[in-house]
């Protein structure tokens, strides 16, 4: 069903970005279903995104690829052939989008395809943020591997364009390739491997984007990007003079992840390099509702709108929204929609988006909801702001409720903690209010569930850890809600972090 803005937003003119995406992570269990996915499409056609990119590890039905896909519910070649007709239709691209190089775990922990891994036994130690295998081993049968899942992803969305992802390849240097990366270095060891699965691509006409991160501190990595190759260089903070995020990861991980020294001035730090080179490149900003229940809005809007006033400064041809599930995927797209909703418009005028934008009021529009419903789901991506907890990359009340690896720093506001709980438990009672059988009221259950979890968080957070009855109820909200707008195979896997779940 098209949703009309025209008396709320204006997109006069021509857009500053050539390319309007906005990327859903379907891989961290929560694959949505094609209804769910048919609106999102009209939600995106309403905010002017050009096009849609699901972030496939092992959810796609991979040809011969049963025992990676089989208990994940999977997207299909018939929903995506469907799924692309249906936003072509509305002005919206369907681009093909996958990892072919680190992020592989689902594929790595499983029998048959372990041997391909970089760290077959496990990730070293000093990787400690890394659980399982979760890298290619970086050799000319695991590219070849990788092309072939690209080819048939490509065979069901010819659109020319595919995104082979490539980044954060943790592990690389620290297993079978250890020898080689300390020959040659472990830059080069990645740029020549990515080659072996961009190059055939390009040989075959597609236009091919890549993450960035690898890309930020090397000129003569930026010079090595092949023509018809993108980089997409993301970067999910907001700009900070103080620091931010970016001071407090493990240096392990900083220095895997590439991060220039000024990383927390936000994108002219991360995409210098490129926009020095002349190369294309598209910038990716993000929900930050990865790691969270409802959000971390605040964060989220400077981060757009960094990305926006930079891009469109320096004539990037692409600005791109990501919405990461990890660690379950809890948050439901409602939570999303504010960010959605900036992206979209800051995407369109490639300046920041200011009061004059009635974010709140475009979400009720989208929602089919209340008026004052969105200024709602706004606010409460922000209760975190003043805990005097910072989370790395998420929310403390997530991290306090599910075992990320991550954690957060500072001194909690006990005094403020409180408040939080009663604004959540206030809200939890005004959308359970609203649950029924319309649109709406799937996504009122959706956010009533998100909130009861997010109490749970605030609870233990300040040391009150909820009883079995309490988890067991969130968990059934969490599934009622779930299974009306997703499929059901990573449920469990999902329900199971919260609380220690797995373990009674």
């Amino acid at each position: 069903m098209a949703v009309n803005l025209d008396d709320l937003v204006s997109f006069d003119g021509s857009p500053a970005f050539e390319h309007r995406a906005y990327m859903l992570d379907i891989s961290r269990d929560r694959v949505p279903t094609i209804e769910t996915l048919h609106w999102l499409v009209d939600v995106l056609a309403a905010l002017r995104y050009s096009e849609l990119q699901l972030y496939t590890e092992h959810t796609y039905a991979f040809a011969g690829h049963e025992a990676v896909w089989a208990e994940a519910s999977p997207l299909t070649a018939d929903d995506l052939r469907g799924l692309s007709g249906y936003a072509a239709e509305r002005g919206v691209t369907l681009v093909a989008n996958l990892n072919t190089f680190g992020h592989m775990e689902r594929w790595l922990t499983r029998e048959g395809y372990r041997d391909r891994a970089e760290c077959p036994d496990g990730p070293p130690a000093d990787l400690g943020f890394i659980r399982e295998p979760s890298c290619l081993a970086p050799n000319p049968a695991n590219a070849e591997f990788a092309v072939a899942l690209a080819r048939e992803l490509l065979e069901v969305l010819p659109t020319g364009r595919v995104m082979i992802g490539g980044d954060e390849p943790f592990e690389l240097g620290h297993g079978v390739s250890a020898p080689l990366a300390a020959e040659i270095g472990r830059d080069s060891l990645y740029r020549e491997h990515l080659g072996r699965i961009i190059e055939p691509l390009l040989a075959e006409g597609h236009e091919v984007l890549f993450w960035g991160d690898q890309f930020r501190i090397d000129p003569a990595s930026v010079e090595w990007i092949p023509d018809g190759a993108t980089c997409v260089i993301w970067n999910y903070e907001a700009p900070s003079d103080t620091g931010g995020l970016y001071g407090l990861l493990p240096p392990s991980m900083a220095t895997a992840l590439g991060l220039p020294s000024d990383a927390h001035l936000g994108f002219e730090s991360h995409a210098r390099l490129g926009f020095e080179s002349g190369k294309p490149v598209w910038l990716a900003a993000g929900t930050s509702t990865w790691n969270t229940f409802l959000g971390r809005n605040t964060n989220a809007a400077g981060n757009i709108d960094d990305a926006a006033v930079v891009g469109s400064a320096h004539r990037a041809a692409g600005l791109m929204v990501t919405d990461w599930g990890d660690n379950g995927h809890w948050q439901p797209l409602a939570v999303s929609l504010p960010s959605m909703v900036r992206g979209g418009v800051a995407g369109w005028s490639g300046r920041a988006v200011d009061s004059t934008v009635a974010v709140g009021a475009i979400v009720d529009r989208l929602l089919g909801a209340p008026d004052g419903t969105g200024a709602l789901i706004d606010g409460l991506g922000r209760v975190c702001d003043d805990l005097g907890l910072l989370g790395i990359n998420g929310a403390p009340i997530f991290h306090a409720a599910i075992d990320t690896g991550l954690g957060s720093v500072g001194a909690l506001d006990r005094a403020e903690a409180q408040r939080v709980h009663t604004e959540i438990e206030d809200a939890a009672r005004h959308f359970a209010a609203q649950v029924d059988a319309t649109r709406w009221g799937g996504h009122a259950q959706e956010l009533a569930a998100a909130c009861g979890a997010a109490s749970l968080g605030v609870r233990a957070l300040l040391g009150d850890r909820p009883a079995g009855a309490d988890r067991a109820q969130v968990i059934d909200a969490q599934r009622a809600a779930w299974l009306r707008s997703s499929r059901p195979g990573g449920l469990s896997d999902s329900l199971g972090r919260l609380l220690g779940s797995r373990h009674g």
